[in-house]
C-alpha cells in the first residue's frame, strides 16, 4: 500500500476510539471507557462532554451512549453510495424471488461492510445480521460475498489485503490456511461464484457473486439460507444463477448511471 504510516492527529484517534468503545459496549461509564482507551477519566469526560454538546453522544446519569446525530452520517454515506443506488431494487427482487436473505456487501480496508440487506418471507437469522451491521468485520475469507470480492481483486490489491489479514477461525469449516484460500479464490475466479459452506456461521450456507465495475471490484451480492433449505442443486446451481443475475444487474446499473 502507498502509505502505511501517515501522519495522524491524536485527538481524532482518541475521539474515534471513544465512539467505537461506546458502540462495542452499547454504552458505558467514564471510568470504564478510560480503562478501555488508555486515557484518564478527566480527559475522557472532556471528550464526552464535547461530543454530547454536538449530539453525537447521549448521557443518562453516569452512562454514556452513542447519540442520534450519528445516524444521519451513516445514512448519508449509504444512500449516496453508487453501489447502493444501483443495487437496492435488485436485492429486493432477489429476496422476494428466493424467499431468503439477500446481501449487498462492500469491502473497505480489508473488512466487510454490509451495505444493504433484504429479508425474504422465509428468511431466518435477522437478529444476527442486524448485529453484524454494527461494526466492520474481517470476514472476507469466510463469507460468500467477501470471497467473491477477494477473488476478483487485481493481484497486487489482493496481495496487499492478505498481507495484513488474519484468517480467523469462525467455525470448524473456516479456511485458515493462506495457500488453501488462494486455491479457493482461483476456483472462484474460474466459476464466477463463491460458496460459504458454514464457514462463517454454523447452520448457514451462502452463495456470492462479484459486482465488477470498471477495472476494480469492491462489492458483491450474496444469498444466505439455512443448510436445511440450501442443499444439492439449490446450493450449487439455483442460488448461483440467482446471484450472478442480480450482480450483473447491479453492474449494469452502475455502468449506465
Amino acid at each position: 500500500m502507498s502509505d502505511r504510516n501517515p501522519r495522524r492527529i491524536k485527538a481524532v484517534d482518541r475521539t474515534l476510539d471513544i465512539l467505537e468503545t461506546l458502540r462495542e459496549t452499547d454504552g458505558s461509564t467514564v471510568t470504564a471507557i478510560a480503562d478501555e482507551v488508555g486515557l484518564s477519566p478527566g480527559t475522557v469526560h472532556t471528550y464526552l462532554s464535547t461530543l454530547h454538546s454536538r449530539g453525537y453522544v447521549d448521557q443518562d446519569g453516569s452512562e454514556y451512549s452513542l447519540g442520534m446525530f450519528i445516524l444521519p452520517l451513516g445514512e448519508y454515506v449509504r444512500t449516496h453510495s453508487p453501489v447502493y443506488q444501483a443495487g437496492k431494487h435488485a436485492l429486493d427482487e432477489l429476496a422476494a424471488e428466493t424467499g431468503e436473505t439477500s446481501h449487498l456487501v462492500v469491502a473497505s480496508r480489508g473488512k466487510e461492510v454490509p451495505l444493504y440487506e433484504r429479508f425474504g418471507p422465509d428468511a431466518v437469522g435477522e437478529r444476527l445480521y442486524e448485529r453484524n451491521k454494527v461494526t466492520p468485520k474481517r470476514n472476507l475469507h469466510c463469507s460468500a460475498a467477501g470471497k467473491a470480492i477477494l477473488a476478483h481483486l487485481d493481484d497486487r490489491h489482493r496481495a496487499d489485503v492478505l498481507d495484513e489479514y488474519h484468517l480467523a477461525e469462525r467455525t470448524d469449516h473456516t479456511i485458515t490456511d493462506l495457500s488453501t484460500l488462494q486455491e479457493e479464490l482461483a476456483d472462484i475466479r474460474g466459476r464466477g461464484v463463491a460458496f460459504n459452506d458454514e464457514e462463517q456461521v454454523l447452520g448457514v450456507r451462502a452463495v456470492g457473486a462479484p459486482v465488477i465495475g470498471g477495472d476494480s471490484v469492491g462489492a458483491a451480492v450474496s444469498l444466505s439460507a439455512p443448510v436445511s433449505r440450501l442443499r444439492d442443486e439449490r446450493f450449487r446451481t439455483e442460488f448461483p444463477d440467482h446471484v450472478r443475475q442480480a450482480a450483473n444487474i447491479v453492474q449494469i446499473n452502475l455502468t449506465t448511471a
